[in-house]
């Protein structure tokens, strides 16, 4: 994933309270407002159709797209998942 910064500014309420809950989870306050984010995000957008990922994976080397299309799909699943 390629992280852009962001630098945003809450009030020390929110900022405790997010301290409070990275603390308990034990992971850092980013990560959690990166949660948060693709969390609501995704409740006002909806998700994004799966279906999108695969536009482009056919350009670069590959000349055998058309007959290996499911191998390059499944290559492409398990980079997702290591993200």
């Amino acid at each position: 994933m390629n992280k852009v910064p962001l630098q945003v500014y809450l009030d020390q309420r929110v900022h405790e309270r997010l301290r409070q809950v990275a603390k308990k989870k034990k992971v850092s306050k980013s990560d959690l407002v990166r949660k948060y984010l693709y969390r609501g995000l995704e409740e006002d957008l909806g998700r994004e159709d799966p279906a999108l990922d695969i536009i482009g994976i056919g350009t670069g080397k590959t000349s055998d797209i058309a007959q290996r299309h499911d191998h390059y799909l499944v290559l492409r699943e398990r980079e997702t998942w290591k993200e």
